[in-house]
């Protein structure tokens, strides 16, 4: 019954909640020319407050883009409380479907691409609603792809611990907003690209990573 509600939820609001994908805007907002906000502040410091500003927001929206093993994986999420996330799930070459997440259970419905892409090693699980819903567990290594993208979206959890080599980078605009650029290595020499808002809160823009399971997490507004 959750996942039916949270359904009805996604298709509501979706439209709303995504982040600003688009270019940027078509002119330099007031705030271009505002003093910069970080000025004389340790790069370190700065990423950190603005990974712990994103994690507190209540709601926050996101657009992730990996590669787990062969699959290239775009979602578009909400993400409320701790590790829970919803949204609409494409996998490139196969399909796509949706996904409600949290500790409790995996629920997952989609076209006959994404359901084949989802079950390629085992059997094709029954439908547990008559809307299409498949609940699993989120331990069931059958679906640890799909845990992975809300594990992603958690700025908590991508923090890499070790971090080295970190510098910020001449500022510039994602999405017609000013940002700072914070470039440093994570562990295995991993390049990693940070981009923090410099108009408002300091909070995290952009995720980049490179490596063989690379990934981009682009953040929406926070409310």
């Amino acid at each position: 019954m959750a996942a039916v509600t949270c359904a009805v939820l996604l298709t509501a609001t979706a439209s709303a909640c995504l982040p600003e994908l688009a270019g940027a805007g078509a002119g330099p907002s007031p705030s271009a020319a505002a003093p910069d906000p970080f000025a004389g502040r340790d790069p370190a410091a700065v990423l950190r407050a603005a990974y712990e500003e994103t994690e507190r927001a209540a709601t926050r929206t996101a657009v992730v883009s990996r590669r787990i093993g062969e699959r290239e994986i775009t979602a578009q999420l909400t993400f409320e409380g701790d590790g829970g996330c919803w949204g609409e799930v494409r996998v490139e070459r196969s399909g796509t479907g949706e996904i409600l997440v949290d500790d409790a259970k995996v629920s997952l419905r989609g076209d006959a691409g994404f359901l084949q892409d989802q079950f390629r090693n085992q059997p094709f699980k029954s439908p547990d609603t008559a809307d299409g819903w498949i609940d699993m567990k989120p331990g069931d290594p059958a679906v640890s792809h799909l845990v992975a993208l809300c594990a992603d979206g958690s700025p908590a959890r991508t923090f890499p611990a070790e971090r080295t080599g970190l510098r910020r980078e001449p500022d510039t605009r994602l999405n017609g907003r000013p940002v700072a650029v914070l470039v440093s290595k994570g562990p295995g020499g991993v390049e990693i690209t940070d981009h923090v808002s410099l108009d408002g809160r300091p909070y995290l823009v952009r995720h980049a990573e490179t490596g063989p399971e690379g990934r981009n997490v682009t953040y929406g507004s926070l409310p």
